[in-house]
């Protein structure tokens, strides 16, 4: 079971490399490979953050509703305190006036008949027939005065106790109503914000995975580079004798054929002709042993130019200075 197991992890792995590397040679494919699926998350998080800030615009709404309709709750409990004193103000001052009335009519019963022609028969002179007349009108009027009063500011605050009941009820189911949609909001806000968190967790994961990606292609890449560089053959010794000369080495890997007509390739090197004349040959430490076959503008004085079959091998070089042997 482990060597299965074992086949299917290097298979995964090779997969893996080869689609790697795939992406790094076409760097064009990658990029749109890579780039799709991230331009979808990321336009899946921007809509997500667009309606969480339109549900947090909507629930602010409904608080501030909530706060509207806090403060009318207050003003109409207010307003039933106030009803409730004046009601019991009038109810006191009615309670005032019957006692008094009371009081009057007890008098006026004490003193005799009631009947104005009686009084006025009965009383001892004009005057005094008037004058309780008077008092039996002012009484009848105070009497209805009162009731009259009292009647309508009963009716007039018990009409505002009802209608403020009513206002009451509309009230209570107004914030009941907001109460609710406001805690629906922010629950939908809620989960609105652990779906943009959960997309942003996905946008770092797939960077994350993308970088590995990337750095496990370009590994790939330097150890397919690695094996397609052919291996340097161990340099022949340079013979006895010869003339030495120190020189400044740079390297090419121009194809095509030299000026002296020779078709490119490991041990062509380019010289000063004034320097070096064409066809010697020589021992380069580090290169091997080459021959002056090629010449270029910019190879002047103790310069030469060493041809490597590639750019890597070329940058690898790079510039040194070394003393050839020329035969």
């Amino acid at each position: 079971m482990r060597p299965r197991t074992a086949r299917f992890a290097c298979l995964a792995t090779v997969i893996a490399l080869t689609a790697a590397s795939a992406a790094v040679a076409a760097p064009g494919a990658g990029n749109n490979a890579r780039t799709g699926p991230a331009r979808q998350l990321g336009s899946r998080t921007h809509r997500a953050l667009l309606g969480l800030y339109a549900l947090d615009s909507q629930l602010q709404a409904w608080r501030d509703r909530l706060g509207s309709l806090g403060a009318a709750a207050t003003a109409l409990r207010q307003r039933r305190v106030a009803t409730r004193r004046e009601l019991a103000a009038v109810q006191a001052s009615l309670h005032v006036g019957q006692q008094q009335l009371a009081l009057d009519l007890r008098m006026l019963y004490e003193q005799g008949n009631v009947d104005p022609v009686a009084i006025m028969l009965g009383a001892d002179s004009l005057d005094k027939g008037l004058r309780r007349v008077d008092n039996l009108s002012r009484i009848a009027d105070e009497s209805r005065q009162i009731v009259a009063a009292t009647t309508a500011a009963r009716v007039r605050l018990r009409s505002s106790q009802l209608r403020l009941a009513a206002e009451g009820r509309r009230l209570a189911r107004s914030l009941a109503a907001a109460r609710t949609a406001e805690r629906r909001l922010a629950g939908a806000a809620a989960a609105r914000l652990a779906y943009v968190s959960s997309l942003r967790a996905q946008e770092r994961l797939r960077a994350t995975q993308v970088r590995s990606v990337e750095a496990a292609a370009q590994s790939a890449q330097q150890k397919s580079q690695q094996l397609q560089q052919p291996a340097a053959a161990p340099a022949p010794p340079p013979p006895a004798g010869g003339r030495q000369l120190t020189v400044s080495a740079t390297c090419y890997d121009l194809p095509g054929r030299t000026a002296t007509g020779m078709p490119v390739g490991m041990g062509i090197v380019a010289v000063d002709p004034s320097v070096i004349p064409l066809g010697s040959r020589m021992h380069i430490p580090g290169y091997g042993n080459g021959v002056a076959a090629d010449v270029g503008s910019g190879i002047k004085g103790n310069v030469i130019d060493l041809w490597y079959p590639t750019f890597a091998q070329c940058a690898t070089w790079g510039r040194r200075t070394v003393t050839i042997t020329i035969y």
